[in-house]
């Protein structure tokens, strides 16, 4: 019995969610700027506030939940500001289902990105569990390389006839 009640107070410790993670001052710095509604700050304008601004925005896409326009905010500027040196972890939102926000958000800006991180992000994105989301998204890119992608992918199978 004493047995059994310590493998349940083990589990109740290891279910135990864990403790927000807590912001550094250039991380809420950052929050009090994006927190507000209108006027929409500056990507630019914000990295006055961090001495390691990608990373910071990274923080704030992974932790801040509300107001969700934060989040989302700082995920366009790691695309529109520092998508080369993030490259790695934006191809991770495209196929990471708990990122479908961002992912989808990063489909709608492959067009302003270098064509060659474009494709590797469309690749990514039609690999994955967006594949559907992204091949109709994808289907008007202004990158030939995305349009390559889109032409050779298979075509979806149609439903099978009932007769």
């Amino acid at each position: 019995m004493i047995a059994m009640l310590m493998m349940f107070a083990g589990l109740a410790v290891a279910t135990k969610p864990m403790p927000p993670a807590k912001p550094s001052a250039s991380q809420m710095a950052l929050y009090k700027a994006m927190k507000v509604r209108d006027p929409v700050p500056n990507c630019e304008a914000l990295s006055a506030l961090s001495e390691d601004i990608a990373n910071d925005f990274v923080w704030l896409v992974d932790n801040i939940q509300r107001p969700p326009w934060v989040g989302v905010r700082a995920a366009q500027c790691v695309l529109m500001s520092h998508a080369e040196a993030k490259a790695e972890l934006i191809e991770a939102w495209m196929t990471d289902p708990l990122k479908m926000g961002v992912a989808i958000l990063a489909l709608g800006h492959l067009d302003e990105l270098p064509e060659p991180l474009a494709a590797r992000l469309a690749k990514a994105a039609l690999s994955g569990h967006l594949a559907d989301k992204a091949g109709r998204r994808l289907q008007d890119s202004v990158h030939p390389s995305i349009q390559d992608l889109i032409l050779k992918r298979p075509s979806p199978e149609p439903p099978p006839v009932s007769e």
